[in-house]
């Protein structure tokens, strides 16, 4: 009987403390691309990523190839992810601005950006001719796991030009 009571007085003293588990530091923002579903402790590691299609509306198309521009290279954050060029006819390829290309469209050109702390971020856009003239600049918000289709319309083009 003693062997019993002791026994059950062990038990219950060892049950009754408390540990202190060690916390696990990591990202804990789950739009992270380097979530740690493990973590318990945030510890400012996260890092983000999105993407950016750029492509011309039919107008702007038209616009661009009327100025006797060739070559458009786009940019995100003042680093070149690509150039559309017209064809032999000065036409660019184009999409109706009411019908937007999905994200990923070979016909249209597509950066990825990545940065860290917040699931979103600011992000600053432009599109340059061959000469250097800029046909387009605005700057926009964008958040972590997004495709932010950017259509470039004449209207666009106007008020980018206005500005320069």
């Amino acid at each position: 009987m003693k062997k019993i009571l002791l026994f059950s007085l062990s038990l219950i003293t060892l049950i009754s403390c408390e540990t202190n588990p060690i916390p696990i530091e990591g990202c804990t923002d789950p739009n992270a691309i380097n979530y740690n579903s493990q973590a318990d402790t945030d510890n400012n590691s996260c890092d983000f990523t999105a993407d950016i299609l750029f492509y011309l509306t039919q107008s702007a198309g038209g616009d661009l190839g009327n100025a006797g521009v060739d070559k458009l290279t786009f940019y995100i954050n003042e680093n070149n992810i690509g150039s559309q060029y017209a064809d032999n006819d000065g036409l660019f390829i184009t999409a109706p601005e009411q019908d937007p290309p999905d994200c990923f469209n070979n016909y249209f050109t597509t950066g990825s950006i990545y940065w860290e702390d917040n699931s979103w971020s600011t992000v600053s856009l432009e599109s340059i001719d061959e000469t250097g003239y800029v046909w387009f600049s605005e700057t926009s918000q964008i958040g972590a796991n997004e495709c932010l289709i950017v259509g470039i319309t004449s209207k666009k083009l106007k008020v980018s030009q206005e500005n320069n």
